[in-house]
């Protein structure tokens, strides 16, 4: 797979010796440097500026592709699941606090149909927000999330591991790109 954007011939890439500034990097590190500093003055933002130029050319990092396309039907419909997801586990947690017997989970490990990085964030995190599930761990090498699920017995194990394919699935369609999605519909093979 090529690289989309190549750092060194990008409008915001600037080559000094055999390093590559990136001049947004650079910009926002002098933002930091005057709000660390809380003042405006000239001296200020010079002082910022070399100071994420040397840190730039000391501490070089290597480029960063995004790897991601905006899908507006599919970020429609992974918001809106979301937002049934967010009510329905909150329904479901305060349920079963008010239930005579403690509620039983269960930890899953559930290998991800993805190989993106940023798709396994993004779907790690959107586990971790709805309530009764929390990420224990995840596997970057294996693609694979470690989930303790709140209220998921013997039965409802299966149940639990559709709903988190099912919210890949919607983060994929949402953000990932043209290969991610044929990945996806091919169940991983590709």
């Amino acid at each position: 797979m090529s690289n989309p954007v190549a750092p060194e011939r990008s409008w915001s890439n600037v080559r000094i010796g055999q390093r590559i500034v990136n001049l947004p990097t650079l910009l926002l590190l002098t933002v930091v440097w005057t709000m660390l500093f809380g003042s405006l003055s000239p001296t200020t933002v010079l002082g910022g500026l070399l100071v994420g130029l040397a840190t730039m050319l000391v501490f070089p990092l290597p480029p960063v592709t995004w790897g991601v396309r905006l899908h507006p039907i599919g970020l429609a419909v992974f918001l809106g699941h979301f937002v049934v997801d967010l009510v329905v586990a909150s329904a479901r947690v305060v349920a079963q606090s008010f239930a005579r017997r403690p509620p039983r989970s269960s930890v899953l490990a559930i290998p991800l149909r993805t190989r993106s990085d940023l798709l396994l964030t993004i779907t790690a995190v959107c586990v971790s927000v709805i309530p009764g599930s929390v990420i224990v761990e995840v596997r970057s090498g294996t693609f694979t999330l470690f989930v303790h699920m709140l209220g998921t017995d013997v039965d409802g194990i299966e149940e639990a591991r559709r709903s988190v394919f099912a919210l890949e699935e919607r983060v994929v369609r949402a953000f990932g790109t043209r290969a991610e999605i044929e990945r996806l519909e091919t169940g991983g093979q590709t």
